[in-house]
């Protein structure tokens, strides 16, 4: 289906590292620190709506983010934590774990010849640590912090393009968020690979090329 591809670009929280996971790990521990009962039904799309306000209001390096967006959710749920606690939860993204499949499958892309790409909403001391947990040696990567905006903006595949000296319809983007990119990416004209880890439903009309539940059904659709 996707001939001439010389590029694959992923998001990498949530498609390559365990975002929701590290989210709810993070929580959790926060809540047991500080004795919270704290309702964990749905906590990650409650944290995903706190993200995108913070990210709303201006650009900030995403340690930052997290920290803020940690302090909204739990204010949002009547729940203070000290700037100490927000610290510690934006830390541990430094820990947050590849899905078991990433390193495979991403290795067998780089042996078909595909450059691999990682376009993420994140700061560049950060995305370091997580590339060393995966474990393969990316072609290139954009970050937030490099193009001073945050997807769903186009920022960082408009950079992406223009380092590479690449058109579109050599591009093909693979991601696990619908809103921060599957939307936007369809928007400029870029095939588009939506790993639904959580069956979740567009909110919109606009559509994946192709849906995936997790990454391992990639390289056989490629060609």
């Amino acid at each position: 289906m996707f001939k001439g591809k010389k590029y694959i670009t992923f998001d990498c929280y949530g498609t390559l590292i365990d975002w929701e996971g590290g989210i709810r790990k993070a929580l959790e521990r926060l809540s047991e620190k500080n004795r919270f009962n704290l309702d964990l039904t749905n906590i990650s799309d409650k944290y995903i709506q706190a993200e995108l306000e913070v990210e709303a209001e201006q650009y900030r390096k995403y340690h930052e983010v997290l920290q803020l967006s940690a302090k909204k959710l739990l204010n949002q749920m009547g729940f203070d934590i000290s700037d100490k606690d927000a610290l510690e939860f934006a830390d541990s993204i430094y820990n947050w774990q590849p899905f078991p499949e990433t390193h495979d499958v991403l290795a067998e892309l780089k042996q078909k010849g595909y450059k691999l790409i990682i376009l993420s909403n994140i700061d560049n001391e950060i995305i370091k640590r997580s590339i060393e947990l995966i474990g393969i040696d990316f072609d290139g990567v954009v970050t937030a912090e490099e193009v001073g905006s945050y997807k769903p903006a186009h920022g960082h595949w408009q950079e992406m393009l223009k380092r590479f000296n690449a058109q579109k319809e050599e591009v093909l983007h693979v991601a696990a968020s619908y809103i921060h990119d599957i939307i936007p990416a369809k928007e400029q004209g870029f095939d588009a690979i939506w790993i639904n880890r959580n069956s979740e439903q567009p909110t919109r009309e606009i559509k994946p090329d192709l849906k995936f539940k997790d990454l391992r059904p990639l390289p056989e659709n490629l060609f």
